[in-house]
């Protein structure tokens, strides 16, 4: 939480320096102000996301992730895009318009990686995308898309998630 002149100029300065910025809403949620609200047997009341809208307006590269999956970061999760932008826009009120708020989980991360052809569809390019039964954003975004089809080179791939038991050594028992 920081006055908006020192938001500004914070922004302004990221712009010049050619920074795009990663925000992790999920993780933020789940991590801002745990410990103390745990020691104290109260609700967390400063949980918050950056300032996504104000980066974005300013021509700042915004993208959304999820790296923290079921550890100290962030206990839940499943590195799903879907539901990293899901999450994002209820968090973020990145919604009423969506409009090109799909790009920061897709285009935009990927071109801040320097790879400029991933996360696009066009002729030409690879055929790596996935297929939701949904008809609209509101859709799409109100009910988990637990039958979506995975494309990858053009062919559709098996999808079915591993039994946890397969990913016992993995995780710290």
């Amino acid at each position: 939480m920081q006055p908006e002149d020192v938001v500004r100029q914070t922004i302004e300065q990221v712009k010049a320096a050619g920074i795009g910025i990663v925000s992790l809403p999920m993780c933020n949620l789940y991590l801002q102000a745990r410990w103390q609200a745990a020691k104290s047997h109260k609700t967390p009341r400063y949980r918050g996301v950056t300032v996504l809208h104000e980066l974005k307006a300013a021509g700042v590269k915004v993208a959304l992730a999820s790296d923290n999956c079921r550890d100290p970061f962030f206990a839940y999760g499943d590195h799903d895009g879907l539901e990293v932008f899901t999450q994002s826009a209820r968090i973020g009120h990145l919604d009423h318009p969506i409009g090109d708020w799909p790009l920061a989980v897709t285009r935009s991360p990927a071109q801040m990686m320097g790879l400029d052809h991933i996360g696009q569809i066009g002729e030409g390019m690879a055929a790596n995308l996935v297929v939701f039964k949904a008809r609209s954003f509101n859709e799409l975004m109100a009910r988990r898309q637990c039958d979506r089809t995975v494309i990858r080179q053009g062919k559709q791939i098996d999808t079915t998630l591993p039994d946890y038991t397969e990913l016992d050594d993995l995780m710290q028992t």
